[in-house]
């Protein structure tokens, strides 16, 4: 994988792993050493897959995380005293010219706020070293390193102590290559489904219509493609129309409500929600999700846990799970 080496390299971490530990030894342009002690690891996790370890992927991201947990620990050698004491440079320092953060505090309130706010700054970036260093990928890498010293006999090759390239970028390529790739296949996917039920409608609603889902009539048209979708039990209907779209044929829903009433609040929201789903060419995919409005006045929010939000208004998002439930979830606008 080609890569372009950036013009500043960045001082990378020799680790060694000894008695359980491993230590970050002096850098390059490090004048102190400084050694973090990991804790005692348990017995390495097995890996789902025996070959993870043998891929671009997750050697990159292995390296990008070790790369992310160095500049960590060098940001944090300038926590104390630099950045934590920085509010009393200009009462200890008054030569040193004031301006921006450096400004002389105006009373000890606001020196006391100055303080709190880089003492509490600083307590979150350690947590976030912390959190990192203790995280089950870190414990992996860890697991993993400790197995190659022990396959070794203790013996590692040695690095150059510079980091050569940046992980971090090189593995965005890798996701975004990935991304393209379950793109393309998603499209293919689509397209071989969306082949398979052209010009057979009738057959998704009879299929529906066989489902027998108390409270709701399903009907198709005799004369045009389009179907109704009565939902009893929310005092609703839809109907589902055929329209020429950009990518070919797709269905539209349209609130279906009786001469001279106006279109609720509430069946406004369901519609835009219907019309902004994905596969907008799968019949039974939108048959599917209105019906998921069956109990849309019994079923709350899967986020906030309630009936109706601060205003007032029904949970009119729905969302598939993912599979293998593949269940209609619902939501407050508001809660995503």
């Amino acid at each position: 994988m080609a890569s372009t080496q950036p013009q500043n390299q960045i001082p990378a971490a020799t680790l060694k792993a000894r008695s359980n530990s491993i230590v970050v030894p002096k850098m390059a342009d490090a004048k102190v050493e400084h050694a973090v002690t990991a804790p005692a690891p348990a017995a390495p996790a097995e890996s789902t897959d025996a070959n993870v370890w043998t891929t671009e992927r997750q050697l990159v991201s292995s390296l990008a995380k070790l790369q992310k947990l160095e500049s960590m620990i060098h940001d944090l050698r300038t926590l104390l005293p630099e950045r934590l004491l920085e509010p009393l440079v200009p009462i200890v320092n008054p030569q040193v010219p004031a301006s921006g953060s450096k400004a002389l505090p105006k009373s000890p309130q606001m020196l006391y706020e100055q303080l709190s706010s880089t003492a509490r700054a600083g307590v979150a970036e350690v947590q976030s070293f912390q959190d990192l260093w203790r995280s089950p990928e870190l414990k992996e890498i860890w697991d993993h390193v400790d197995a190659k010293i022990q396959e070794g006999n203790g013996v590692l090759l040695q690095p150059s102590g510079m980091w050569e390239r940046d992980y971090g970028v090189l593995l965005e390529g890798i996701e975004k290559e990935e991304d393209a790739r379950g793109e393309e296949a998603r499209r293919a996917q689509e397209d071989s489904e969306r082949a398979q039920v052209d010009g057979d409608w009738r057959r998704v609603v009879e299929g529906f219509v066989g489902r027998g889902v108390p409270g709701v009539r399903v009907v198709g048209a005799k004369e045009r493609d389009a179907v109704l979708v009565v939902l009893v039990k929310a005092g609703m209907a839809f109907e589902v129309q055929s329209r020429d779209g950009e990518e070919g044929l797709k269905w539209v829903v349209s609130s279906k409500v009786a001469p001279g009433k106006p279109v609720s609040k509430l069946e406004a929201a369901v519609v835009d929600c219907l019309n902004s789903r994905q596969r907008q060419w799968d019949l039974a995919f939108v048959l599917d999700m209105i019906i998921s409005y069956t109990t849309i006045k019994q079923t709350p929010c899967a986020k906030c846990t309630k009936m109706t939000d601060s205003t007032a208004q029904l949970p009119t998002i729905r969302r598939q799970s993912p599979p293998p439930q593949s269940t209609w979830e619902a939501f407050h606008p508001a809660c995503l």
